[in-house]
């Protein structure tokens, strides 16, 4: 066997085996004992996003051995989680679907990281996707898995929600902060239950991706980093609570499913909205395109993996 052959047998088995190792894991833990689930993952889960902080902030030439052993740790703890979303969103095979490709991709920037280790290189676009994603998922999932953290932040979120509502006019109560699975606030509306404010009501995941993109943008200055964060972040803050508040009226007046507003209505303006914010994000920080353009040429550094598969496909 070529010894190209070898690096591409590792990338796809090392990544198929860590999958098949974590649905192991999720169907003979999760089931019986979830919370001792949830505390296994959480160990690949923050050292997988701490080896990238620090591979992202270390100067020494090891940066990129750092950064190749985070992606593969961080993608250990996405092979364990394609069963679990799959069984938490009711069967929705299309999250599952995404986070199995996405295990893939993440081995293959351990792959990218580790050619630049062996060749002594440096490709900005890897060391910006590293201190990127620990911003973003580090402080994300700290205050995921914090329920005391994330408490506030819905409580807050749901009471300001509760404000706009009322100054429209509308009879709207938030509760107390529910601990369980995860925290929610309850919302009543005319005295009865309307819908639970959670995590994701928050906003938290958008604004930390935009959080974590300008922050790694090392070579870009300060003011420009500050004009985007001041466009984007408090933006979105801004327009999901008028999401919330458009979910709470439309299925409390308008009588539609909570479904329709929350998954189609809701999750479309979201989107329509954070294309826009990426269009003002680009415009202000022109690093930030290049970089995330950067990431689909990995390919052309012509790796043994690239090598390999060219073989294999008959291309030079």
């Amino acid at each position: 066997m070529h010894k190209d052959t070898w690096y591409a047998v590792a990338l796809f088995g090392g990544a198929s085996a860590a999958l098949l190792f974590g649905h192991l894991l999720f169907e003979t833990v999760w089931y019986t004992a979830p919370e001792t689930f949830e505390a296994v993952v959480a160990v690949p889960l923050f050292a997988g996003l701490l080896f990238l902080g620090a591979g992202f902030f270390l100067r020494h030439r090891v940066r990129h051995l750092v950064t190749a052993i985070g992606w593969l740790v961080f993608g250990g703890y996405w092979a364990t989680q394609p069963g679990y979303l799959y069984v938490k969103e009711a069967g929705d095979i299309v999250n599952a679907s995404l986070c199995i490709a996405g295990v893939f991709f993440l081995f293959y920037l351990g792959y990218h990281a580790y050619l630049s280790h062996r060749r002594g290189e440096d490709v900005p676009a890897l060391s910006f996707i590293a201190g990127a994603t620990f911003v973003s998922g580090f402080f994300y999932f700290l205050i995921d898995r914090l329920q005391e953290l994330s408490g506030i932040l819905i409580k807050i979120v749901a009471d300001q929600t509760v404000w706009v509502t009322r100054q429209l006019g509308y009879d709207v109560v938030a509760g107390s902060v529910q601990y369980g699975e995860s925290a929610s606030v309850p919302v009543f509306f005319n005295g009865w239950p309307s819908v639970d404010i959670i995590l994701a009501c928050t906003g938290l995941q958008s604004i930390m991706i935009f959080v974590g993109v300008i922050v790694a943008l090392r070579n870009a200055d300060g003011e420009r980093r500050l004009k985007a964060f001041a466009a984007t972040v408090p933006v979105i803050y801004g327009l999901n609570i008028v999401r919330n508040v458009g979910v709470i009226l439309g299925v409390e007046v308008l009588g539609a499913s909570f479904y329709m507003m929350h998954n189609v209505v809701g999750k479309a303006g979201s989107l329509v909205a954070l294309i826009a914010l990426a269009y003002i994000a680009f415009e202000l920080l022109p690093e930030l395109y290049d970089n995330i353009m950067d990431l689909f040429d990995l390919p052309k550094r012509r790796g043994p993996v690239e090598q390999a598969l060219h073989r294999l496909t008959g291309r030079r």
